[in-house]
């Protein structure tokens, strides 16, 4: 019964943080349009797929579980803002986060934690987040 306990209040505080329910959440300190653009789903497992490393466009379709065509028109939206940026090195281009996106994975894991004890461990937001990099964005053709 105890453990029963635990789960109803971890379910509530959940419930009042606002985690519970919702797909997306306003991150204050981003930009609109990057707001705008970590509010898919798709965009944040590609921008996970590359925290690492460099990677060809196959494999981060391998990685997120998206077709091709998906992950390519996100790739295009998110090089477009200055998050992630390519590299041609064999006939295939790799992608690569820049500073940008680096600030972007780190705010995805302050304000989509990937699980209970992600969300434990960044304190449910309360971490401060550095200044986003500065980059002028291209208007959408």
């Amino acid at each position: 019964m105890p453990k029963l306990t635990f789960m109803l209040k971890i379910a509530q505080l959940f419930k009042s943080l606002g985690a519970v329910g919702k797909k997306y959440v306003d991150i204050k300190e981003a930009p609109l349009e990057i707001n705008n653009a970590l509010k898919d789903e798709t965009k944040r497992k590609i921008i996970r797929t590359l925290r690492h490393e460099k990677k060809y466009l196959t494999v981060i379709s391998n990685d997120t579980g998206s077709p091709v065509a998906k992950v390519k028109y996100h790739l295009k939206d998110l090089e477009r803002l200055g998050i992630v940026t390519t590299m041609q090195l064999t006939r295939e281009k790799f992608f690569i986060l820049t500073e940008r996106g680096n600030w972007c994975l780190e705010a995805i894991d302050n304000y989509y934690p990937s699980g209970l004890i992600s969300a434990l461990r960044s304190g449910f937001r309360k971490t401060q987040l550095r200044p986003m990099p500065v980059k002028k964005i291209q208007p959408a053709e």
